[in-house]
């Protein structure tokens, strides 16, 4: 009985985060500098980032199957608007305070 209730209780909270909008679970939101500058929202001017990776795919990797060999790109996501932000090189990540 434990065992059902305890699955019940984790499809309930998985429902709750997804009906919520929010797909970012994992680690808080950070500020990010390139450049020597701070990473500002050009949308909203959120300094605030979730940080995401992306593989660069070519149509000749992607018909040869060997998509594993392309490059890969930083994408920070807003954590305001959710706008993204794309860098080749990924930008610093500021320390916590």
């Amino acid at each position: 009985m434990k065992i059902v209730a305890g699955m019940k209780a984790a499809a309930k909270s998985l429902v709750s985060t997804t009906k919520s909008g929010s797909l970012f679970t994992g680690p808080k939101a950070r500020s990010f500098h390139a450049a020597d500058k701070q990473v500002e929202c050009p949308h909203c001017e959120n300094i605030l980032f979730h940080q995401r990776k992306a593989s660069l795919n070519t149509a000749v990797s992607s018909m040869t199957n060997t998509e594993w060999t392309d490059p890969e790109a930083c994408i920070l996501v807003c954590a305001n608007c959710s706008r993204l932000l794309w860098f080749l090189d990924g930008p610093a990540a500021d320390a916590d305070a």
